[in-house]
């Protein structure tokens, strides 16, 4: 079975930052310059969803690169390995998680602010 590695700049930092760049840009990309506040939720949960599996393939990949052979336990357990990688990726929510919030409500702001330019043009129509 696979044994969860000592933290270092290579297996923490680096993965934990590729995913708070994710949380910051993604549901922008995603949810575009929508006026909607459901497709812009869509967006976030989506968003969340990527950076949860983007996470476990992060942390598997770097096992894979430490000498584990996460294909190989796979293959044993797949059930078991999964959880292992999904629970190390729900662990780095905590750090991703409100940079996703934030990104949540400054997308939300601008939102608002477009559906109030959006009336203010209609009503001097």
């Amino acid at each position: 079975m696979i044994q969860p590695q000592p933290i270092g700049l290579l297996n923490t930092a680096l993965p934990l930052a590729v995913l708070v760049a994710g949380a910051a840009l993604l549901p922008g990309w995603l949810a575009g310059k929508t006026l909607s506040r459901w497709r812009l939720a869509v967006a976030v949960m989506l968003a969340a969803l990527v950076l949860l599996v983007a996470g476990a393939v992060i942390f598997a990949l770097l096992h894979a690169l430490d000498g584990a052979r996460p294909g190989a336990a796979m293959a044993q357990a797949p059930v078991a390995v999964t959880l292992f990688f999904l629970r190390l990726s729900v662990k780095a929510t905590l750090l991703w998680g409100p940079v996703l919030a934030l990104a949540w409500l400054v997308l939300l702001q601008g939102l608002e602010r477009r559906r109030g330019e959006e009336m203010v043009r209609e009503k001097r129509r």
